[in-house]
């Protein structure tokens, strides 16, 4: 996919990896990333459009029933599958793991050898070898908390953990579509918002999901997820419409009702926010203050 061209972030929904593992990989592969912004537009591919797809056809549902689920084109889901570069599904299904395989996975953990590079010599995902691993622990529980800090959590593991504990961890968001996986950094409790964490934000809001639910999926504070969808731009709503669920198809009828689209800041290249398609702003509320604050004003 790299190769081809395609987005990272269209990468990792598809392959249902976080962008910090498609970066971490392309390093070591030395494979170039493109990181261009995300199109917007009313039949642009969204993320979550990728991901219902990449699912789809690793199920091995057909080219009209997934045409028909996605409300698309046969020819523009079969074009989309090649620019992704999907492989076909004969070779989509996963390599039978064998006696051979699983001692082989051991005596390299006992070593204490990375994931990424197990799975390059082995010729498998980083997902793979953790599903395996997870699935080899005595008494399969599900809730056994690894100590190594490169295995992602799920997020029952990561339910049970402090925040102090979790820093330097990663683990997966609940009720993910697209399988989003986010983490702490190792000195504090705070992370990162990739545009991936910001789109799926997104889709929570305006599917009406309350913002303390999002924070309980997230594993992350109320506090910080109103923060973040103030500097996002995203509308308020009545709290009679909010719900703890989270429905995905709710988020493209929600979306067209209020009249809302993404958009790049004016001020700052690389930041998007959400405004209204008519008359809506230009200019983000971080760069705003930010060109406050430099000015001492």
């Amino acid at each position: 996919m790299a190769t081809k061209g395609v987005n990272a972030a269209h990468i990792a929904a598809a392959l249902f990896i976080s962008r910090l593992e498609i970066e971490a990989i392309a390093r070591e592969e030395g494979l170039p990333l493109k990181r261009t912004p995300l199109r917007n537009g009313p039949r642009a591919w969204s993320l979550l459009d990728i991901n219902r797809l990449s699912r789809a056809w690793a199920e091995g549902e057909d080219l009209p029933a997934i045409a028909k689920r996605l409300d698309r084109t046969v020819m523009a889901v079969r074009k989309k599958r090649a620019a992704l570069g999907l492989p076909a599904r004969e070779r989509y299904a996963e390599v039978v793991w064998t006696d051979a395989d699983v001692a082989t996975l051991l005596a390299h953990r006992e070593r204490r050898i990375g994931l990424q590079r197990i799975a390059k010599q082995m010729g498998r995902s980083v997902r793979s070898l953790q599903r395996k691993l997870v699935s080899l622990r005595p008494g399969a529980d599900s809730c056994a908390i690894p100590a190594d800090p490169s295995v992602v959590l799920t997020w029952e593991q990561a339910s049970r953990l402090t925040p102090e504990e979790r820093r330097g961890r990663r683990w997966q968001v609940r009720n993910s579509p697209t399988g989003l996986i986010i983490g702490f950094s190792r000195n504090a409790c705070t992370t990162r918002w990739s545009v991936e964490m910001q789109h799926e934000l997104a889709m929570r809001h305006f599917a009406h999901q309350s913002p303390d639910a999002v924070a309980e999926d997230f594993l992350l504070t109320d506090r910080t997820i109103v923060s973040q969808s103030g500097w996002l731009h995203l509308p308020r709503r009545s709290k009679k419409d909010m719900r703890n669920t989270f429905d995905p198809d709710l988020y493209e009828v929600y979306l067209k009702k209020m009249d809302y689209v993404r958009r790049e800041c004016l001020g700052k290249a690389g930041f998007y926010f959400w405004t209204t398609r008519r008359n809506g702003r230009r200019i983000s509320r971080l760069h705003q203050q930010t060109a406050v604050m430099r000015s001492g004003d």
